[in-house]
């Protein structure tokens, strides 16, 4: 019903995905696999809820009505049989923004804040922007699966550890993890006295046949001790609308939270194009959600046979959501400076490298698969290309 196989004509748009790659090297000729973006149009329910907005014509700052919430709680109990109420929902303009408020709220300078790596960049940007001590806890690599690695978490906690951000569904591999892991973190957490920040922006993002349990949604232990983002701006297309969500059970975390949003007023007016579209999504889109998740299915089986069949060297890692697929190129011996020019120069391909996202993600690349299938063919082709030009 929907076309993700249709090409956008670039002409008409400008985004950090394409453009801005375009601009910074010079060179017409990229395809670009990086920024977390999808190439395709959102789902019609949003454009169709944002165009009414430009229709009126009127773009004051705008109230949230209960529709809004409704959308919110329906789409959590509706996914993931996670039961929230209003009053347990905050706001952002993204979700890393709101890393700020929380951190800064519910921690203190110096001290210590877990996360696994390789994760996105941003998390240990943040925490060390914020004058708290990154600690990076690697997963590890068991039989092709990446697992938490309980034992290097358990050994990084110290009197300083008072946070631990969690990222799941994980960005870049696109790992779930299953509740006995979850419940075994909650419970490592609350008897350290840790919170836990639980960055969900990918659970709208599920392959078929598998399955999300948000971490607050496991017991009231888990609920009472965690806060949780999450948005429509991955799942949906909507990263430039600039809107997310903070969910707690806690009434102090949510307070305290709220409370450092006055440090720039940004609890008031919002975006009324972030209330319309995350209404829209959470509501109303859950049939081009579906058909999405089937296309990027089906992307990642065509990579995974294009390269079985022509770089069967690529190790290649089955993700269980995201739009993403973890690749790993240590088989060329490359240094990660010269895989950048391999992918940028040689095969003028834009990609995600690993070694910028911490300990574990040197020689490998982030594929993202948000794009027409056509897209990924050529990019490919160039990739078989430009590694038979180097034997």
């Amino acid at each position: 019903m929907y076309d993700f196989d249709e090409v956008l004509d670039r002409t008409q748009l400008s985004t950090s995905k394409w453009e801005s790659e375009i601009f910074r090297t010079g060179n017409k000729n990229l395809l670009c696999f990086g920024t977390a973006d999808m190439d395709f149009k959102s789902s019609p329910a949003i454009i169709d809820a944002l165009q009414s907005v430009v229709d009126k014509g009127h773009f004051g700052y705008p109230y949230k009505r209960d529709s809004y919430y409704d959308a919110i709680i329906g789409y959590l109990d509706r996914h993931f049989s996670w039961k929230i109420s209003k009053e347990m929902i905050a706001n952002s303009v993204s979700i890393y923004p709101s890393f700020q408020g929380i951190i800064e709220g519910l921690t203190e300078e110096g001290d210590e804040i877990i996360f696994n790596s390789p994760v996105h960049h941003i998390f240990k940007e943040v925490v060390t922007a914020n004058k708290r001590v990154a600690v990076e806890s690697p997963l590890k690599l068991v039989d092709g699966e990446y697992q938490l690695d309980f034992n290097h978490i358990k050994a990084s906690i110290t009197p300083k550890t008072s946070m631990y951000i969690l990222c799941n569904p994980h960005n870049p591999m696109g790992r779930i993890w299953n509740q006995d892991d979850l419940i075994q973190l909650v419970d490592l957490c609350a008897e350290n006295n840790i919170i836990i920040l639980s960055d969900e922006v990918y659970a709208g993002l599920i392959y078929p046949g598998e399955s999300f349990t948000p971490l607050a949604s496991l017991s009231e232990k888990a609920a009472m001790n965690s806060i949780t983002c999450i948005s429509a701006s991955k799942s949906f297309n909507v990263t430039g609308i600039k809107h997310s969500l903070v969910i707690s059970e806690n009434p102090e975390f949510i307070s305290v939270y709220k409370e450092q949003l006055k440090k720039n007023n940004e609890y008031y007016g919002e975006s009324i194009f972030g209330h319309h579209a995350t209404e829209a999504a959470f509501s109303n889109s859950d049939e081009w959600s579906n058909e999405l998740m089937e296309y990027i299915n089906g992307n990642f089986n065509f990579l995974k046979e294009y390269l079985k069949t022509n770089l069967p060297d690529v190790g290649i890692f089955q993700p269980q959501s995201t739009y993403f697929a973890w690749l790993d190129f240590n088989y060329l011996g490359l240094s990660d400076n010269d895989l950048v020019n391999l992918f940028e120069k040689e095969a003028e391909i834009i990609v995600t490298h690993g070694y910028v996202l911490g300990e574990g993600g040197s020689g490998f690349i982030r594929w993202n698969l948000g794009c027409p299938r056509s897209v990924l063919k050529m990019g490919l082709e160039r990739l078989k290309t430009a590694i038979e030009n180097k034997k």
